[in-house]
């Protein structure tokens, strides 16, 4: 009795055995595709990290634009500065409702 319980111990242990490393597979294959996915915010992030180092490229970039073509950099720059704005605004809320949200969810800020 107690042999053929441990026998189908054994069996049940090698099927979520066998369960558990076909889920870990599964899972990084997602990983992997969500990485290859994602990889643009590395580069995103790089190139930002560059031009907080040269700031004086992007002033010479601006520069170019505003000789080349001065319409289209005055639309860019009333579109980035709306842009801007949208973002402190947001800024704004998030900073006061992230408290709220914190509390509602039980943790202390």
């Amino acid at each position: 009795m107690i042999r053929n319980r441990l026998i189908e111990l054994r069996e049940r242990r090698a099927q979520l055995v066998e369960h558990a490393r076909a889920e870990r597979e599964r899972l990084a294959a997602l990983v992997s595709r969500t990485d290859a996915e994602l990889s643009w915010i590395d580069a995103a992030h790089t190139l930002l990290d560059e031009v907080r180092r040269h700031p004086l490229i992007v002033v010479a970039g601006a520069a170019l634009l505003i000789a080349i073509r001065p319409r289209r950099a005055l639309k860019l720059l009333a579109a980035g500065w709306s842009l801007w704005q949208l973002y402190q605004r947001l800024l704004r809320w998030v900073l006061v409702f992230a408290p709220l949200v914190e509390r509602a969810a039980g943790r202390r800020p």
